[in-house]
């Protein structure tokens, strides 16, 4: 009699070099996209501040005139 293979019950995954280089192919861009977008978050926030910083001087300057 042949012993049959098990079967795979759909909820486990496959721990295999392929497996890993395939989830780190995936969700490795997921993640820097991520670090992408946080960063120009942050760019948007210092370029808001320096154009406030920058109307806010202007302000001064027209009142001295």
């Amino acid at each position: 009699m042949k012993s049959k293979k098990e079967k795979w019950d759909g909820k486990s995954r496959p721990s295999n070099d392929k497996y890993r280089d395939n989830w780190k192919h995936i969700f490795g861009k997921l993640q820097q996209e991520q670090r992408d977008l946080d960063e120009s978050y942050q760019q948007s926030k210092r370029n808001k501040k320096e154009r406030e910083d920058n109307e806010e001087y202007l302000r001064e300057i027209k009142d001295k005139l």
